[in-house]
């Protein structure tokens, strides 16, 4: 019998991987490589790394009578009670499985609440999960095979629970399910139908060979660090570890929130919308904030951020003379108020907006100009140093920009992953627009990476 429980790094960090095997796997003999080439990449340095493992074999099971292998439930059990036990100390765990492991992962989240609140990230790989034609052949001797057989009443009980528990984005956990484009054992449409079409991911290889990579290069590896990573070349204070145990913490907001979230105040209505778009629920974070915003100019900002986002990704004009007229409103509203913070934030916006939209420098460098004005007048802070940052870029002085961007990283308390990511985007693209690739080298080597 393999070992129950194999540790590839245990360093006593805040957040760990889990790697969970399918049918007849073993906890080591199924990763190959796949633990080693993840522990090689710097971004994973404050992840602690384990793989579980428990009976399965194609022996026949005698069950009541001498020794058969565990349902798929219990081991599901084994596994939310490892996470009680053994990984309680962790702050985020994040699993990936294989096969019928990820049905084992899916039965756990879905009986387990607290289990799915510990979860960060979640990714399957050939993982049946509308069941398999071919276990109809065995399932009369093996009680794991019986339940992954395609309509079975485990299949069918697991379908309609997760449906009910996890429709749409509404996860407290993100997901990837990935097929191999040879796997003809689990076949894409057992895999993948039912999940979200932009959380599935096909990569070279058949069932078994997909989580055996040959290289740190290979596209299953990459699949799970783009995950864990938010797919950024992260290093030092903005790590995926911290990422990881940020997204618990918006989850939480979420869970207090939502439910009464058509009572929310002003207040209540942006740290909603903030915690949806952190975790990836984007139109739910626009959903909230419209028809939210007559005169509350902290949630006008956070609802034209969401659409200037969606203008650079989608080009749609609308959200990007949307997204003017509310930080245009909000700065206007802001000054009448002397309230600094928000209209030196309003006002920098309008730089960005002005120069990246409307491609009108002269106008760019005047709103700049009123964003340093009232940086003047604000307390000092993380956001108020990033805006002089931008600010002077506008205004040519990439030496005071990247002063004031060495400040934001340096002021207390500490600018969050998510944040030091909301800096650097904001600043490259200010960059690329100009054409100052200068500047944007040393920006990026101010924010500690190699690559935009």
């Amino acid at each position: 019998m393999s070992e129950t429980l194999v540790t590839h790094q245990n360093a006593s960090n805040d957040v760990a991987l889990i790697f969970v095997h399918g049918f007849g796997g073993e906890p080591t003999k199924t990763w190959g490589q796949f633990p080693d080439f993840l522990l090689q990449d710097s971004r994973l340095h404050n992840w602690d790394l384990y793989s579980l493992g428990y009976p399965s074999g194609l022996g026949f099971d005698l069950v009541g009578i001498w020794k058969a292998n565990p349902s798929i439930d219990t081991i599901a059990k084994k596994l939310t009670t490892y996470a009680k036990v053994q990984f309680k100390s962790y702050q985020r765990l994040s699993l990936v499985a294989h096969s019928m492991g990820g049905l084992v992962v899916q039965h756990a989240l879905v009986d387990n609440p607290d289990f799915a609140k510990q979860v960060g990230h979640v990714f399957f790989f050939g993982t049946p999960s509308q069941g398999l034609k071919k276990a109809l052949f065995f399932q009369f001797w093996k009680r794991q095979i019986d339940d992954m057989a395609e309509g079975s009443p485990f299949i069918l009980d697991l379908r309609e629970r997760w449906d009910e528990k996890f429709a749409n984005e509404q996860t407290p956990f993100q997901y990837w399910v990935t097929a191999g484009d040879q796997d003809e054992f689990v076949p894409r449409h057992s895999s993948q139908i039912g999940f979200l079409d932009h959380r599935c991911c096909v990569v070279p290889g058949d069932h078994l060979s997909i989580v055996k990579p040959e290289t740190a290069r290979s596209l299953s590896v990459q699949v799970v660090l783009n995950g864990l990573t938010g797919g950024a070349n992260t290093i030092g204070i903005a790590d995926a570890a911290q990422r990881a145990i940020e997204n618990r913490q918006f989850q939480e907001a979420i869970s207090q929130l939502e439910p009464k979230k058509e009572g929310l105040d002003e207040r209540g209505v942006v740290e909603l919308a903030l915690a949806y778009e952190s975790v990836g629920r984007h139109a739910e974070a626009l959903a909230a904030l419209q028809g939210r915003h007559p005169d509350d100019t902290d949630a006008m900002g956070v609802l034209a951020g969401r659409l200037k986002r969606r203008w650079l990704l989608e080009r749609q004009a609308q959200d990007a003379k949307a997204a003017q007229d509310l930080y245009q409103k909000g700065f206007e509203l802001s000054v009448r108020r002397n309230n600094s913070d928000q209209a030196y934030y309003h006002g920098i916006n309008l730089a960005f907006m002005a120069l990246a939209f409307d491609e009108n420098l002269v106008a760019a460098q005047n709103f700049a100009k009123h964003a340093v004005e009232h940086c003047k007048e604000a307390r000092q802070s993380k956001w108020q140093h990033a805006t002089l940052g931008e600010a002077q870029l506008l205004l040519g002085d990439a030496d005071e920009a990247v002063r004031s961007y060495e400040a934001a990283l340096a002021a207390k308390p500490a600018p969050t992953p998510r944040e030091v990511d909301s800096m650097l985007q904001q600043a490259m693209k200010v960059t690329s627009v100009l054409g100052y690739e200068e500047a944007a080298d040393r920006l990026l080597n101010v924010f500690g990476r190699t690559e935009a």
